[in-house]
């Protein structure tokens, strides 16, 4: 799957462009309000092969659910929006 989207194509290029504003040793977090794929993992997974400097850390603890190279917040496990 690629980017197919014109809003995961901008979510891309805003990672691209945050990553080399990251410090040595400093942490970038790609974080949406959305559980479509394309805008998700897709991106997370198209970013990482673009920056193999950078490494997924790993997935917070319960409520959050791994998912691609991070994790995910569902509604009926947290009470809250959806989030990734």
């Amino acid at each position: 799957v690629g980017i197919v989207s014109k809003y995961a194509g901008m979510q891309l290029a805003l990672v691209l462009a945050a990553a080399a504003l990251v410090r040595d040793g400093g942490t970038l977090v790609y974080s949406v309000c959305t559980l479509s794929a394309r805008e998700t993992t897709v991106v997370a997974d198209a970013a990482l092969a673009r920056l193999p400097m950078f490494r997924p850390l790993a997935p917070p603890p319960p409520p959050w659910r791994p998912t691609g190279p991070g994790a995910m917040l569902l509604p009926q496990d947290a009470g809250t929006d959806g989030g990734n």
